[in-house]
């Protein structure tokens, strides 16, 4: 074998999780090819081949891989258990909603595995053609389980919208990563970095390159002003399909903006960045809660509601450091818990695709469906950030950082926007147990699954908002390298 094309025996085992999940899709594809029988077990081993990479995270051995293009750490694992978390919920929440629809197939699970394996990619990556490259493979996978319902023309609509404004923001990222290479000479984050701190390259051409590539993970947050295709997304796109769009792009698009944000705030050219963070957490919370709170389709409400939670997610990046991966971290996991598990039970109960989720539909349904009902309503509890849940202890992270850091305005400002959250949340429980019914239910998709899904989210978001110590002291050991 010619020596300069062989691959180090120490870079491929340091990219086994991804191959796991890579070769498992594509076995899938081929079973669905060759053995179409087996199509209710596909679920099974797409997530059977999820917890064989979760193992393969956790064993990795730390450093970099590649010639610096990845890397391994502690923080990247947990960021990358966070990533294969929210997959797993994603796998158990579809069955139901696939069967009722005929859309049950290998594609779906192998589709979720692909863009799986593009997160723990971008997670890890440390070079910023890795990192587009990265992103690209988990668009180009959301883009076909978005528009995975091929009978339903709203889902179709949602793709090409999510597509079209996924293809001009790449055109950012690429063009500030081309920006940042001419004036730094580097495409590697610590060589940027150092280029940034000895006064290298045009101030002006660098921070037109940078507020690129924020603007592109902005897009995948759905910051604003980069949010306008998120309502429409996830109202027309499937709502398993969404329980995983919604949660985890996001887990890996903020490790990037966090690395972004610190390379270039601990530079001289970084003076005003914090406040331009501040800014975008502002106007995120403020027009996501005011917006979400005059929807009347749950499916849009959470859609804005997830704008909101990203303005208030950013809120340590307005003071870079060491310590912002915490309060990152933490209500990341709880977003993942709460936001996933709303989506799965709105899969189950909701007949029609589309556009057809209006809250009102779910009046009286507190009696008819108890279990789902109560995990619905921890949900949107832990969503609203009332104790005891993991969305309370997000959000006093957040805020606790931002208090510690002389932020006092921004955890004011999110203190109350969570308060004009909480009465959106808070009416989807008062249709559930304070209204009577108006129609009874019709084609629902309550399975084995989903039922798990439905568990797991509201009892680990209770689990956790009561008793944080395991959780904290695993994060504590995650960012014990910093």
């Amino acid at each position: 074998m010619n020596p300069i094309f062989a691959i180090p025996a120490h870079d491929v085992a340091s990219i086994l999780p991804e191959i796991i999940l890579t070769v498992a899709g594509s076995i899938l594809v081929l079973l669905e090819a060759f053995l179409p029988g087996l199509r209710r077990l596909y679920h099974a081993l797409a997530i059977a081949a999820v917890g064989l990479a979760a193992w393969a995270v956790a064993t990795l051995p730390t450093g970099p891989s590649f010639h610096g293009l990845i890397e391994a750490t502690p923080l990247t694992g947990a960021f990358s258990q966070v990533v294969l978390l929210a997959t797993v919920l994603g796998l158990l929440a579809a069955p139901g909603y696939l069967s009722r629809e005929r859309l049950l197939a290998g594609e779906y699970p192998a589709l979720i595995l692909w863009c799986s394996a593009g997160m723990l990619f971008l997670v890890r990556g440390v070079e910023l053609l890795a990192i587009f490259l990265a992103l690209e493979l988990l668009s180009i996978a959301l883009y076909g389980l978005a528009a995975f319902h091929r009978r339903e023309a709203f889902s179709a609509e949602a793709a090409l919208k999510y597509f079209l404004m996924g293809a001009f923001v790449s055109s950012f990222v690429v063009y500030g990563i081309a920006l940042v290479y001419g004036e730094t000479g580097s495409t590697r984050l610590d060589g940027i970095a150092t280029a940034l701190a000895t006064g290298q390259g045009s101030p002006g051409l660098l921070l037109l390159g940078f507020l690129l590539l924020i603007c592109g993970f902005a897009f995948k947050l759905s910051l604003v002003p980069f949010h306008a295709w998120a309502p429409d997304v996830y109202q027309g796109a499937p709502s398993p399909v969404v329980a995983f769009l919604s949660v985890a792009p996001k887990v890996a698009s903020a490790v990037v903006l966090v690395r972004l944000v610190a390379a270039i705030a601990g530079s001289p050219l970084g003076g005003g960045w914090p406040d331009l963070v501040a800014a975008l957490s502002v106007l995120s919370m403020l027009i996501g809660n005011l917006f979400a709170l005059v929807q009347r389709d749950i499916k849009r409400m959470l859609a804005y509601s997830g704008i909101a939670h990203m303005g208030y997610l950013i809120i340590p990046l307005a003071s870079p450091g060491a310590t912002t991966w915490r309060p990152v971290l933490i209500y990341l996991i709880a977003y993942v818990l709460m936001n996933t598990g709303a989506f799965a039970i709105v899969s189950m109960l909701y007949a029609r695709p589309g556009e057809q989720h209006a809250i009102s539909t779910l009046s009286g349904w507190g009696y008819r469906f108890p279990l789902l009902a109560g995990c619905l309503t921890v949900c949107m509890v832990s969503l609203a950030g009332i104790p005891p849940t993991a969305g309370f202890l997000g959000k006093y992270f957040v805020f606790l950082h931002a208090i510690e850091n002389g932020r006092l305005d921004l955890a004011l400002f999110g203190i109350a926007a969570s308060l004009v959250g909480a009465a959106f949340y808070l009416r989807v429980v008062y249709m559930l147990y304070m209204k009577p019914e108006l129609a009874a239910p019709e084609r629902t998709a309550i399975d084995l699954h989903g039922r798990l899904a439905a568990i797991a989210t509201a009892g680990a978001t209770i689990l956790l908002g009561i008793w944080p110590q395991p959780l904290l002291d695993w994060i504590v050991r995650s960012l014990a390298g910093l």
